[in-house]
């Protein structure tokens, strides 16, 4: 656990990056929502910083919470060990795992630990910081895509949902991979918009850090995001064909500059070896929540017989029928509000398909991308549990669509209760006792007129008739007259 100064230490940084934070917030968004955005992000980083330091402190107590600690030991020993070498404290210290994934925060947290020391609170203050952007991000995505009203729904799940919180306040790399995902996702959206460099070189430095935190994701997220770019332009085919060339090229010229030809193709190996593949799931299948024993996944048909049994695990599980122990207990109230919300992820889908379908096919493609592989490579309930966050604030803005949908369709029917005309014994005057309007009250229809005046002497004439006198008789005129 970190020392008194230490977590002062944290506090004073986490103040001066909030406050610089807040203050770039109110001037890149200004309008009437900013106070109001400023407030529930305040609220949620507030969570997330307390139950990072509840955290610190029952690890510190010798409390069993390895299920919301997990991967935060291997790190901090890790980031440790290669701060000393830096420092010169150390001449080597084995590091091992990092090669390919994860050095990114590997780096970052030993960079943290040479300026402050091995100051675990810090990190988890960062991370509950880089949580709460996230949110930010997401709500800003949200907007763009479908609206204020969408964007307010989905920034409280972001906020506020268990899973988020949790996953943001140990010393886990996910929200720094959540942060770059949604801001990978918001720069194409922006530039669907309009092609400008700054949004350009967000998604390039977005990718390239989501590549050293977790390569396999920076794949999908190129595939989703370049693969699908062109159907979402609102420019035409030529103007959206050089657009998406001088993305393209930026992209891979960095690409190969940065990791270079040799790392992709090592890379690219690892993800199609379906045998690698195999070891890494046995070994996270054979722990205690692991699921699956018995698939295997070394061959084609075997990789896709595991993607139901591994969708359904990572979607819905920990499943409330199959709960053991005091730590899966804890998820029952999120894993049920969560089944809760699937109805309106279905009418949320279905409207952005017909609706939204340009705009949103990169956020969805790289959804089902990701769904799939991690439905294959997944074979433990914690990790998936874990993981999912990766998919879940795409799911969320779809669920905010689909309440908003529901939402829109009460009030017309309200609408159209209150205006329709009302027959029968039910029906409510028009006025009030003193003959006063009642508002929301249509005006009373004339009665219909009886049906025995209802003949020709009911209808008004044209031309008033003039009634005639007596008419004289005629008589005969006089001769010689």
């Amino acid at each position: 656990m970190s020392s008194f100064f230490d977590i002062l230490v944290a506090f004073l940084v986490l103040g001066l990056l909030w406050s610089t934070a807040r203050s770039r917030i109110r001037a890149a968004m200004p309008g009437p929502e900013t106070n109001e955005l400023v407030r529930l992000l305040g609220r949620a980083l507030l969570l997330r910083v307390v139950v990072a330091v509840g955290l610190n402190v029952a690890i510190a107590a010798g409390l069993d919470v390895g299920i919301f600690w997990g991967d935060s030991f291997y790190y901090d020993r890790a980031a440790w060990g290669k701060a000393r070498i830096w420092s010169g404290e150390a001449a080597s210290f084995d590091i091992r795992g990092f090669d390919d994934s994860g050095y990114g925060w590997l780096n970052f947290v030993s960079a943290v630990y040479y300026v402050f020391g091995r100051n675990q609170v810090l990190v988890q203050l960062i991370n509950a910081l880089l949580g709460t952007l996230s949110v930010l991000v997401v709500y800003q995505l949200a907007k763009d895509l479908f609206g204020l009203g969408v964007a307010r729904r989905t920034i409280q799940f972001m906020a506020f949902f268990p899973g988020m919180v949790i996953w943001a306040s140990g010393m886990y790399k996910d929200p720094a991979i959540l942060l770059m995902i949604s801001l990978a996702m918001l720069a194409v959206t922006r530039l669907r918009e309009r092609f400008t460099t700054p949004w350009l070189l967000t998604y390039v430095a977005a990718a390239l850090c989501l590549l050293s935190l977790r390569f396999y994701v920076f794949y999908f997220l190129v595939l989703a995001t370049l693969g699908t770019f062109i159907f979402g332009q609102r420019r035409g085919f030529v103007a959206s064909l050089l657009t998406n060339g001088v993305l393209a090229i930026v992209f891979f010229a960095t690409f190969s500059a940065v990791v270079g030809t040799t790392t992709a193709e090592r890379q690219l190996e690892m993800m199609l070896d379906l045998e690698d593949l195999q070891r890494r799931r046995a070994d996270l299948a054979r722990a205690d929540s692991g699921f699956g024993q018995e698939l295997d996944i070394s061959t084609p048909a075997g990789a896709l017989a595991a993607v139901p049994v591994g969708m359904a695990h990572l979607l819905f599980a920990p499943f409330p029928w199959a709960i053991s122990g005091f730590r899966q207990a804890l998820t029952l109230p999120e894993t049920l509000y969560w089944y809760s919300l699937m109805p309106a992820f279905v009418v949320g889908l279905r409207v952005a398909l017909r609706n939204r379908f340009g705009p949103a096919l990169p956020m969805l493609v790289f959804a089902v991308t990701l769904i799939g592989a991690y439905s294959v490579m997944q074979g433990n309930v914690g990790t998936a549990y874990r993981q999912r966050t990766q998919i879940t604030m795409f799911f969320f803005i779809l669920m905010a669509v689909g309440l908003e949908e529901k939402q829109k369709r009460k009030a017309a029917m309200r609408e159209a209760m209150v205006t329709a005309p009302r027959v029968g014994r039910a029906a409510e005057p028009a006025q009030g006792p003193r003959g006063w309007a009642v508002p929301g009250r249509p005006a009373a229809a004339a009665p219909p007129a009886p049906a025995s005046v209802a003949g020709p002497a009911a209808r008004p004439a044209a031309h008033p008739k003039v009634p005639r006198g007596p008419v004289p008789p005629r008589t005969p005129p006089r001769r010689g007259a």
